[in-house]
């Protein structure tokens, strides 16, 4: 399935004028996401000369604009001779700004879609072109609705495995349960979540400890980090 969805990013991006497709699942990882086969994903794609092996390089995500840009946007965006735009205004850091000018690998343009997954994992596909004077702003509009659930399906099949598949479970937290992890997601002690909830110390560990156990993790800081990959709080 990924070297299916990989020949329609291919095929839309030549339709869009954007023929240079830049793929990464999942920019936290030093390594590249392999296929079962052993290749990476962003193999699968051509981009330009400058960042054919950009895949290769263990700290590409921490020093490129487009990658600080897709953590903290779950909508498309596009990059245009230096400029980065969406459909709605954004407040973007002038060290990343500059960065988007001095970076910018021979690229003019550029559509980008950020895939955010549970458990934290973010990936983007992004289409190109070295060939300046592209009306990206036009074909953005026109076409990054439908980049979006493409990338998504792209980026997450290859975070699913060789089977491309998601185990599902429910974690049947109490309500207490939840307040607990919403209040420890903000940042708050077991001392200062009794006082909020008027309840013991122990009382509030208690509950802790069952959900927890509910969510299969062991320990404070992972059981939070998975109520808020999960949806049941989210850090303040």
């Amino acid at each position: 399935m990924p070297h299916e969805l990989a020949a329609r990013i291919v095929e839309h991006g030549g339709r869009m004028g954007l023929p240079l497709i830049a793929a990464c699942a999942d920019i936290s990882s030093a390594r590249p996401v392999q296929l079962a086969d052993g290749t990476p994903i962003s193999a699968l794609f051509e981009f330009t000369h400058d960042a054919g092996a950009y895949w290769a390089q263990g700290d590409f995500a921490l020093r490129n604009a487009i990658v600080s840009v897709a953590r903290h946007l779950a909508e498309p965006f596009y990059y245009d001779q230096g400029r980065i735009r969406s459909w709605r205004p954004l407040r973007i850091e002038a060290q990343i700004e500059r960065e988007a000018m001095q970076r910018s690998y021979r690229v003019e343009s550029a559509i980008v879609a950020p895939v955010h997954l549970p458990a934290g994992v973010i990936g983007a596909v992004v289409w190109a072109t070295t060939t300046p004077g592209l009306d990206v702003d036009a074909i953005f509009a026109r076409e990054a609705e439908l980049l979006q659930p493409l990338a998504l399906r792209f980026i997450a099949t290859c975070n699913a495995g060789p089977d491309a598949s998601t185990e599902i479970v429910q974690h049947r937290l109490t309500r207490r349960e939840v307040q607990c992890l919403k209040l420890a997601a903000a940042g708050k002690t077991d001392g200062e979540i009794g006082t909020i909830l008027g309840l013991s110390v122990p009382t509030i560990r208690f509950h802790m400890r069952r959900a927890s156990s509910r969510l299969g993790e062991n320990g404070r800081l992972r059981t939070v980090q998975r109520a808020v990959a999960l949806g049941f709080a989210r850090p303040n």
